[in-house]
């Protein structure tokens, strides 16, 4: 999963392996590009192959958040294959990359740490922050379906909801009018609106919505806390003594020990960050 800023053009590259060798494909590598309800969004042939055996297209960006899926479909060997990769479009990120390089002097070298590797660790400390706090902290799409129940709300999966950009139900779309009229609240209900007298019609996964959550930008105590764990992540088995060493402890002259904290669901193992993240708690009651 590739995550790229909304409006900004992003080089996707995918590679073909045949019993783990990458392997070039016979004749031209055809990309597409969906939205996850299949929509088309754009698609052409990719570049290459390189001297790695990689093929590369050049996505064009999208200026909505969304998710979308990518295709690449080629014979090799003989053998139609089709991979598949995703894009999450996002309305921000907690930190660039450089920004996220300059926590710590070592991770300026880009032969250490490539810059895909940095892209990574930055998407992992961004999910795992929020998943701990509940919340998304940069504006985020989801597109989910669940059971109607026959009662006037809903239950989304997710907290702070920003917009409802579609609803369907059954196999109706609703026009433009009534999904506007569809209420929602920051805990993540979704309330009654024209479409659903006199309730939500029940059934199994007969409910489908897309919608925008998220804050506008994440605050700026939780970008310090959340490049301490990107640092850590990127670091790991490589500082002597780790970000989540809470105490040293003296026991002579000979030497002493170091106590560390411990990671949990809950928690990172990092008393500042976790100190930050605790702050944050969800929207969503009864959550955790």
């Amino acid at each position: 999963m590739l995550r790229v800023l909304r409006t900004a053009k992003s080089v996707l590259s995918q590679t073909f392996y045949l019993d783990g060798v990458a392997t070039d494909a016979t004749g031209s590598v055809v990309v597409t590009i969906t939205r996850l309800d299949g929509t088309a969004v754009e698609g052409g042939n990719a570049t290459g192959p390189d001297a790695n055996h990689k093929y590369t297209y050049q996505f064009q960006g999208r200026d909505v958040v969304d998710w979308l899926v990518v295709t690449w479909a080629a014979t090799v060997s003989g053998d139609a294959i089709v991979l598949t990769d995703s894009i999450e479009i996002v309305g921000g990120f907690f930190f660039s990359t450089t920004e996220g390089r300059a926590v710590d002097p070592a991770l300026s070298s880009l032969t250490k740490f490539p810059e895909s590797d940095m892209v990574d660790y930055r998407a992992q400390t961004e999910s795992e922050c929020e998943r701990i706090c509940g919340q998304a902290f940069v504006p985020r799409f989801l597109r989910f379906t669940t059971n109607g129940t026959g009662q006037t709300a809903l239950m989304s999966p997710v907290a702070l909801i920003r917009s409802i950009r579609s609803v369907k139900v059954g196999s109706a779309t609703f026009a433009p009018a009534d999904t506007a009229s569809v209420g929602y609240s920051d805990a993540g209900m979704i309330y009654l609106s024209q479409g659903w007298v006199p309730g939500v019609p029940s059934g199994v996964k007969n409910i489908t919505i897309e919608l925008e959550y998220g804050w506008d930008a994440p605050p700026i105590d939780i970008v310090r806390a959340a490049k301490i764990r990107f640092k850590s992540i990127a670091l790991q088995s490589r500082s002597p003594l780790p970000d989540r060493a809470e105490r040293v402890v003296q026991i002579d002259e000979r030497g002493g020990s170091v106590v560390y904290g411990s990671p949990t669901t809950e928690k990172v193992g990092i008393p500042e960050v976790d100190a930050t993240y605790s702050r944050y708690p969800s929207p969503r009651p009864g959550f955790g």
